[in-house]
């Protein structure tokens, strides 16, 4: 064989071994990239797991603090409801207790009135003369035919 060609051979083979070199140490690094992303798996199971667990659980309570706080809400509502029916209740009771009375005093003042007009009125008026009572015709009934005179 030629020497150019052993020559050319011999570059090819080396060639090989330097791409086998490269295939090798990327393979390793492939490897190592291959443990980190499992460890970073591993990590992600053992600390952000449970974190998502416990965001869930709070999730959960937030919803059931929640639902209790709407059956609360109802039942102050409801609360509030009842309290403003027996306060307007009582409202128009002590509006009857005290409407009655006035209207009795309202009663009584324009009687009082009436009488102290009638009073003063009659205070007022000039005194009318009054007529000798008529006399008595019977004769009985007086004392004349006892007299002598």
């Amino acid at each position: 064989m030629n020497e150019w060609a052993v020559f050319f051979l011999g570059v090819m083979a080396l060639a090989a071994v330097v791409q086998c070199v490269f295939v090798v140490v990327a393979a390793l690094g492939l490897r190592r990239s291959g443990e980190r992303v499992t460890d970073l798996c591993r990590r992600f199971d053992a600390e952000i797991k449970p974190a998502l667990e416990d965001l869930r659980k709070g999730a959960a309570n937030l919803r059931a603090i929640s639902d209790s706080g709407r059956e609360q809400a109802a039942r102050v509502e409801a609360l509030l409801a009842t309290t403003l029916e027996s306060v307007e209740t009582t409202i128009e009771s002590v509006r009857a207790l005290v409407v009655k009375p006035i209207a009795s005093l309202s009663e009584l003042s324009a009687f009082w009135s009436g009488l102290r007009g009638g009073v003063d009125s009659y205070r007022n008026a000039e005194p009318r003369k009054r007529s000798a009572p008529a006399p008595r015709s019977r004769a009985e009934d007086s004392d004349e035919h006892m007299f002598i005179g």
